[in-house]
């Protein structure tokens, strides 16, 4: 739990990535956004395969870590 400001909504792709918004349609996973750890976590529990309710590959994960790694850290 942390304020909206604090948090980075991830949605399925249609490609079956994961994609990083807020105004994104559809079922979101929300996570914290200057932890890489959350994402780990987040992996290591299934939690993006339940919060989606779609099954999620080892590859879109790792997008999503590179993207992470890639984005501005005061850019919502």
């Amino acid at each position: 739990m942390a304020p909206v400001p604090e948090l980075l909504r991830v949605v399925h792709a249609g490609d079956g990535g994961l994609v990083i918004g807020s105004a994104l349609p559809g079922r979101g996973a929300w996570l914290c956004r200057d932890s890489p750890a959350c994402v780990e976590l987040a992996d290591r529990r299934r939690a993006f395969s339940r919060a989606l309710r779609l099954p999620i590959t080892p590859e879109a994960v790792a997008a999503l870590r590179a993207e992470l790694r890639l984005q501005p850290r005061d850019e919502p």
